[in-house]
């Protein structure tokens, strides 16, 4: 399938509209092999054919499929283990001794929300809720409750959300991280694939969300993890989102992002410190 330089340019101007993801300029071999199956499911004989579709008043269903085909990305259980074992080791204890001072002072319901922005598939919010009962059955003198610990899972495909709601994995994806004790007591057995197990299911909210539209009706949070997505935007819209992310979490929370990521070149109260071989930001106050 041939795309010329002017229909990538349009392309480019398009997605950035409808889900503020930036293609670079190099990404021409990407829209080429994303879309190339979805311009012949539509029966186009052109992309240029295509392209006039996709402007057509009618076409949301389409630009949604466009959406979905450029930004599927790449994700997996526990990634990073390093940040899942400081998540457990350090940030959870933190938080169980946040909900107990809340219900010491009497909150109404002691709760202390987690966040994971850009869930795709739904590997890291199951990581996430595994670790929290993995805590909670480790930890019984804590008195935390799994209820307590709520994880709102957002993504802006549709499509990567609905295999995230059903949990149902193959063999490989859970043979990139998830350790065997962990596979035993969160995941059965469905003819060739492995299932998350409902207890795990109703610890997250999945939610589709486009970070094109404010954020801040959503807070307040314990933990923001935001990984691997704010590379995909301009400057513009990664402060705009970090200053939204400040504004929800709770005194003293915590902002993570991906390894490779930074809130270098923008201007946020965050503040940055390491936990174990990780770099985090926090919201100053609080005890988290």
């Amino acid at each position: 399938m041939d795309v010329s330089p002017q229909e990538f340019r349009d392309v480019q101007t398009l997605v950035r509209t409808l889900c503020g993801l930036i293609l670079t300029d190099d990404k021409t071999y990407l829209v080429r092999t994303r879309l190339e199956s979805v311009v012949q499911a539509h029966k186009c004989a052109t992309f240029a054919e295509y392209l006039g579709r996709l402007q057509q008043s009618n076409a949301n269903a389409m630009r949604d499929e466009l959406v979905e085909a450029l930004t599927t990305g790449e994700t997996s259980f526990n990634r990073d283990g390093h940040l899942f074992e400081e998540f457990r080791q350090r940030m959870l204890p933190a938080i169980a001794e946040t909900i107990r001072r809340r219900r010491e002072a009497l909150y109404p319901v002691p709760v202390a929300r987690i966040w994971s922005a850009g869930c795709s598939t739904g590997q890291e919010p199951y990581s996430l809720a595994m670790a929290i009962h993995d805590f909670i059955t480790s930890n019984p003198q804590s008195g935390l409750r799994v209820e307590q610990l709520p994880i709102l899972a957002t993504d802006v495909s549709a499509r990567s959300l609905n295999t995230a709601k059903v949990g149902r994995y193959t063999e490989r994806e859970l043979d990139r991280g998830v350790p065997p004790e962990q596979r035993q007591k969160y995941f059965h057995r469905e003819h060739e694939f492995w299932v998350v197990n409902d207890e795990l299911k109703r610890s997250i909210d999945f939610r589709r969300m486009n970070f094109v539209e404010p954020v801040n009706h959503l807070g307040p949070f314990e933990v923001i993890f935001c990984r691997n997505v704010l590379i995909y935007f301009d400057a513009a819209t990664r402060q705009r989102l970090c200053t939204q992310f400040h504004s929800l979490l709770a005194p003293g929370g915590l902002l993570v992002l991906g390894a490779a990521e930074s809130l270098y070149g923008l201007n946020t109260p965050f503040v940055s410190e390491a936990i174990g071989g990780t770099t985090v930001y926090r919201k100053p106050g609080g005890i988290l």
